[in-house]
């Protein structure tokens, strides 16, 4: 999508930008009051009932998306990047690591039925399970969104990882499978103020999808798509072309650059246990993200 930046979407995004100013603080704390070597902590599930989203910010979601005129009645299972970031930053507020350190890996969905519009929403954020390897910490939360009488219609898996400091660990070399036979399902691309008009719809102003100083002084040296966003425009791709599913999980292999052209959803032909792969493929043989449906 290309045109004018919605600026005045910002007065939506109050929850988020409040969280953002949490970690901020969270982060200058534990600058002052460095705290000894975490353990894995047991949280409890962050449950809030929240409005509806606004039309005007459906709509202009959706135009982003691909998908202006869909989902009459409906909103985008993807759009739970939306209402659950303010969750999950309460939950991961609760963790004793470095936010500032923390980086997206992947999501996944699961859509159990529709989510109707014009109604309070019923979104839970548990700690699904956390992890410690060499150089990082993985952590995975759950997001359930419904309504109070359906409270598990879109089920979301968000992949996270925190980077801790010291030497990474040599890469195991990856076995190298046959490449399936991929087909083009169709193409999108996205401009420079992609990102700034991703933040706007959803809250999350991360600098490196918007500034251009503060993106270049960073290990992607300039400004780079939400891999969320990626996820959403390649998703909508495959629904516009006739893809049907009601299970997608994605990693977000490498960020998409700014500005960036020709970028190709592929999909390969079902597998005998259902699922078939996909993937978001760039210039030469870059991959951006790589995953499944069914």
């Amino acid at each position: 999508m290309s045109g004018a930046v919605p600026y005045g979407l910002l007065r939506h995004q109050w929850p988020m930008l409040l969280t953002g100013a949490r970690v901020v603080g969270h982060t200058l704390l534990h600058a002052l009051k460095p705290a000894p070597r975490p353990v894995a902590p047991t949280v409890a599930p962050v449950v809030r009932t929240i409005a509806a989203p606004t039309r005007e910010l459906i709509e202009q979601y959706l135009a982003w998306a691909g998908a202006a005129r869909c989902y009459e009645g409906e909103l985008p299972p993807h759009m739970v990047s939306q209402w659950s970031l303010p969750l999950v930053g309460e939950l991961l507020l609760r963790l004793p690591y470095k936010l500032t350190s923390v980086i997206n890996q992947g999501v996944g969905l699961r859509i159990n039925g529709p989510l109707p519009r014009d109604t309070p929403l019923r979104i839970a954020a548990t700690l699904d399970r956390i992890e410690h390897t060499p150089g990082r910490i993985k952590v995975v939360v759950v997001v359930d969104t419904g309504t109070e009488q359906q409270p598990q219609l879109v089920q979301a898996q968000l992949h996270m990882s925190f980077l801790q400091p010291g030497p990474r660990p040599p890469r195991a070399p990856k076995e190298h499978a046959a490449e399936p036979s991929w087909n083009t399902a169709g193409l999108w691309h996205a401009d420079r103020n992609d990102g700034l008009r991703f933040a706007l719809l959803t809250g999350d102003f991360n600098p490196i999808h918007w500034c251009g100083p503060l993106a270049r002084g960073s290990v992607f040296r300039g400004l780079v798509l939400h891999g969320f966003g990626s996820f959403v425009r390649s998703y909508e791709v495959l629904v516009q072309h006739g893809v049907r599913f009601s299970e997608i999980d994605v990693r977000f292999v490498k960020p998409v650059p700014l500005p960036c052209s020709a970028l190709s959803v592929q999909i390969a032909p079902t597998q005998d246990d259902g699922w078939r792969q996909l993937r978001l493929a760039g210039s030469g043989d870059t991959v951006h993200l790589a995953g499944r449906l069914r």
